[in-house]
């Protein structure tokens, strides 16, 4: 059974499919201390000869999520601010969507915790919690501010769970892979619960045009 994504934003051999959108990222350099937990993470899931059924992300590619826009094949009403045309092409959604978060106050440097690792048939995700209160605030306002900007509340708005992406489900495991990986997951939950807050960048404006790089710079569309 292949991950949700195969077909979608890659091939069946894992190749990347185009799939160009525009996001609020905020990364997770070497100078962070997030960096060296998830190069632990990736090293474990090859040591258990688990990558066969991840598409891992490059490393120089860990970000955490902080809003997502808009992405050009998803196009449906849930997905797509009603006061924008759905054959709008991409450039000027780039346009539209960098208006609409510059104008929320966008915040410094996130500090971040991490909560759990989870896989199903999308991906597998370091899933992250505000450090503190007051960071919680300050992510949840921006988001508010950046979706009011937009017109829009994406799916899940007010449940979205926080998180790093470690690769994405390309064959879902069965049998003695399953049970494998469910015993890694426990491994790295404990791991993760002795993990210390951490920062990342400062968020800011991406674009894509598939899964495995995003860049602050504009991309022909």
């Amino acid at each position: 059974m292949y991950g949700k994504d195969i077909g979608r934003k890659f091939y069946e051999d894992g190749s990347v499919r185009r799939y160009p959108g525009n996001t609020v990222v905020a990364d997770v350099t070497p100078e962070s201390a997030a960096y060296e937990v998830m190069l632990h993470l990736r090293k474990r899931v090859l040591e258990e000869g688990l990558d066969s059924h991840l598409i891992l992300l490059p490393e120089d590619s860990y970000h955490m999520t902080v809003i997502r826009g808009l992405n050009d094949q998803v196009r449906s009403d849930e997905f797509w601010p009603a006061r924008l045309p759905k054959d709008l092409p991409m450039d000027e959604v780039d346009d539209y969507i960098s208006a609409a978060v510059a104008s929320a106050a966008m915040p410094g440097r996130i500090r971040m915790r991490f909560d759990c690792v989870k896989c199903g048939k999308s991906c597998m995700v370091a899933r992250l919690l505000p450090a503190d209160e007051k960071q919680e605030k300050i992510l949840l306002d921006f988001r508010d501010a950046v979706a009011d900007a937009i017109g829009l509340r994406l799916p899940g708005h007010d449940s979205y769970h926080f998180h790093i992406s470690l690769g994405y489900t390309r064959i879902v495991p069965e049998g003695e892979d399953e049970v494998r990986l469910q015993r890694l997951l426990e491994e790295f939950n404990a791991y993760l619960k002795t993990q210390p807050p951490f920062e990342t960048t400062p968020p800011y404006m991406a674009y894509y045009n598939d899964m495995m790089a995003f860049s602050p710079v504009r991309l022909p569309r």
